[in-house]
């Protein structure tokens, strides 16, 4: 009986291995049916006339496939090396230092286009302008040029030759209404019959020989000497309320030339220091600074990199005003 029994559970093992391979092969088979069917027809459904086991039996070795597909190709994948040189997220102090830092820039542009913002008719002279940018840029500021004289020492032919771009600055600020005037001498303004008692401002940025001139106290004073001469005919040219402004740059030689007393002792007492306010390019857009010698690459940059040090806007007047406290540093 033990005999018959083993020999009975022997025929059933071989009864299920022939199932299960019968099976496998099956389903062998009908995956090569079906890759040769989604082969010669790709709209088809791959699954059309199976049973439902058969189905399911092919989803999940696909699946399978797909597994072991994206695990090889992460394998194989090349790693990502780290971002570099990205800026650090800004911390909190960094954050505060930067919003006041922009709010004060806000404020320079605010007090330094003030300086314009005179009420009533009136007129403001520019004198010894380069590219005349300063001058456009004041214009489309205000929105208009009326009452605007932009002057320059050079002639045609040389302000065409040192400054390219001038002729088109001019030619944006008498668009606009305003005038443009060549071969003004800034420190015989007076000359001009026009001039006199005419302006109730009267422009200077950044004054310069442009001599290069290598002997530093002949340097100073030389242009001691063309600031003096500018301030007692600028006097000459200014209205009953008029006032004196003249950029300057921060640091030597500039320091040298000791604006404020210039001021007092050219004119006889006459005009006191009234305020000084950083120079704003933000509050000038399209200024562009050019050196008295022309622009050059190696002279003078588009972007004024040469303002980055930091300039100041003297302003002069008739009446004193705390003059003491106003001195130069």
């Amino acid at each position: 009986m033990a005999h018959k029994h083993l020999k009975g559970v022997r025929s059933a093992m071989k009864s299920s291995l022939k199932r299960q391979f019968k099976q496998e092969k099956e389903k062998k088979r009908l995956k090569a049916q079906q890759k040769t069917k989604k082969e010669a027809d790709p709209k088809r459904n791959p699954y059309a006339g199976l049973r439902k086991w058969q189905i399911k039996a092919l989803k999940a070795e696909q699946r399978q496939d797909d597994v072991a597909k994206a695990a090889k190709a992460a394998a194989v994948a090349p790693k990502v090396a780290p971002a570099k040189n990205l800026p650090a997220p800004q911390s909190q102090k960094e954050k505060k230092l930067a919003k006041k830092e922009a709010r004060l820039h806000l404020q320079q542009m605010r007090k330094h286009r003030a300086l314009y913002e005179v009420k009533g008719a009136h007129r403001v002279l520019l004198v010894g302008e380069g590219n005349f940018s300063f001058a456009r840029a004041l214009c489309e500021v205000r929105g208009s040029g009326e009452g605007i004289y932009a002057t320059g020492f050079d002639g045609e032919a040389t302000l065409k030759r040192k400054y390219p771009d001038a002729l088109e600055m001019r030619g944006k600020v008498e668009e606009m209404g305003g005038t443009t005037l060549l071969t003004v001498d800034a420190t015989k303004l007076h000359k001009v019959r026009e001039f006199r008692d005419a302006f109730r401002i009267i422009s200077w940025n950044f004054p310069h020989l442009g001599a290069g001139e290598k002997d530093v106290e002949k340097n100073n004073e030389q242009h001691r000497k063309l600031l003096s001469s500018f301030f007692a005919s600028a006097l000459r040219c200014l209205d009953e309320q008029g006032l004196v402004h003249v950029a300057m740059k921060q640091g030597e030689p500039y320091k040298s030339w000791k604006i404020v007393q210039l001021a007092k002792a050219a004119t006889d007492g006459a005009l006191h220091l009234q305020g000084v306010v950083p120079f704003s390019l933000a509050a000038w857009p399209g200024y562009a600074h050019r050196r008295t010698r022309g622009f050059h690459e190696r002279f003078s940059k588009q972007d004024s990199e040469e303002l980055a040090k930091g300039a100041k806007v003297y302003i002069f007047g008739r009446d004193s005003n705390g003059e003491e406290e106003l001195e130069e540093d």
